[in-house]
């Protein structure tokens, strides 16, 4: 294939992948990084593979034993054996492409194309199943939530609390734990009391043993026998009573100092869990196909129960948003997510309502389906699965945020 005139070739094999290219062509390539500033990235475009397919990227760099090119925000390698040549666009023809509207088809490497590897593998027979391939499970230092990509570079929408933990179950706990401490200072209190008293027995006791002894060493052979054995069984049952005393205060001391300890070992766990939560920026993910893969916290929502995280580096399945416009209330719907760590389970209903920024729906939501996706029968997406509310004359009341306040958050981010 000719190079254009504003192009540069150059071509990699295997069989040379170990001694590089020649030092003429070394040269050239020095300095066309030197001239775009970019030392050690390519300012091109095109990687052709042996496969026939060519790869679109604007930062290339090869080694001796592979290329490395940025695509959907990440970095991936291709060994050097699979690629034929590489060529590089200058900045005035990649100018001109881009004033002429030039559009490239984006070739995905098979390794991080994941819409390709869910079809082949998983073979969706329904568009529920399609859907479902967009959903990901989510593990933080709190449990599991779920969540779903809403674009094709790796973007996932989850619920806030998923990372970071419901706001109103940080308040209970806080709340419980404040609660369990009055308590623990109130036994303390007492317990203190008690062991002044029983020290006071204590005291007493030994002092009314001393002046039994004394009183019948004293009057001798004059004692009257009676009254000395009187003496002694009543300083005896006081001594019972004493070490009885003793004994069930010292066990109720060591239970009491078991519960103290238990208390402050589960607040201080609870504490530094929610810091960690808070410090916590890296996220395991379990996809549809139960791989799992490591993605970054990429954006907070401070007005909805939202977050986006970010798999980078890979073509990704993703919902699209459903018109609510055209949606009625009975229309069906499905709930996906990870109830009870049973990853991409679905569960059906209606929507019951519209309220606010909320669509209610008797669709079964547990723990673990926070921040999936409720969609609609042709596998569009309607809201994120958000909370459930339990009474005592109900199952519950299921409720996901609707996809309109998602966008309106997210906007830049959707794929269209």
């Amino acid at each position: 294939m000719p190079c254009a005139e504003e192009e540069r070739c150059y071509c990699f094999t295997s069989h040379n992948s170990g001694a590089g290219i020649g030092m003429a062509l070394k040269i050239r390539l020095l300095s066309l990084l030197l001239l775009f500033g970019l030392t050690g990235y390519g300012y091109g475009h095109e990687i052709h593979l042996t496969n026939g397919k060519i790869i679109v990227s604007d930062q290339v760099q090869k080694s001796d034993t592979h290329v490395t090119y940025e695509q959907f925000g990440g970095l991936i390698t291709v060994p050097l054996s699979r690629v034929e040549k590489v060529v590089y666009t200058s900045r005035s023809a990649l100018r001109s492409q881009v004033q002429a509207g030039a559009k490239r088809e984006i070739v995905v490497d098979e390794g991080h194309d994941l819409v390709a590897q869910f079809e082949q593998k998983l073979q969706p027979a329904s568009l529920i199943e399609k859907a479902n391939l967009a959903v990901v499970s989510i593990y933080t230092k709190a449990g599991q939530g779920s969540g779903f990509f809403i674009s094709s570079d790796g973007l996932i929408v989850t619920n806030k609390h998923v990372i970071r933990g419901s706001k109103k179950t940080k308040e209970s706990v806080e709340a419980s734990i404040r609660q369990a401490e009055k308590k623990i200072e109130e036994a303390r209190r007492a317990l203190k009391i008690e062991k002044e008293n029983l020290d006071d027995y204590a005291d007493n006791l030994k002092a009314y043993r001393a002046s039994i002894k004394a009183k019948y060493r004293k009057n001798g052979s004059s004692i009257d026998t009676s009254q000395r054995d009187a003496a002694k069984r009543s300083l005896q049952a006081k001594e019972r009573y004493l070490e009885a005393w003793r004994a069930d205060y010292q066990k109720r001391y060591r239970l009491f100092k078991k519960k103290q300890n238990e208390l402050n070992k589960g607040a201080d766990s609870f504490r530094e869990q929610n810091r960690e939560m808070r410090r916590q920026s890296r996220y395991t993910i379990k996809l549809a196909d139960g791989t799992e893969k490591s993605v970054i916290l990429y954006r907070i929502s401070d007005r909805f129960d939202l977050a986006l995280l970010k798999l980078n580096g890979h073509h990704t399945p993703y919902l699209k948003p459903a018109d609510l416009s055209n949606v009625t209330l009975g229309q069906p719907v499905y709930a996906i997510g990870a109830p009870l760590s049973l990853n991409n389970s679905v569960t059906s209903g209606v929507i019951s309502n519209f309220r606010d920024e909320f669509i209610q729906t008797n669709a079964e939501i547990y723990p673990g389906n926070s921040g999936g996706p409720l969609i609609t029968e042709t596998g569009e997406v309607l809201g994120v699965n958000t909370m459930k509310l339990i009474t005592e004359k109900f199952e519950g009341l299921g409720f996901a945020i609707s996809i309109i306040e998602v966008k309106n958050e997210f906007e830049d981010f959707f794929d269209r």
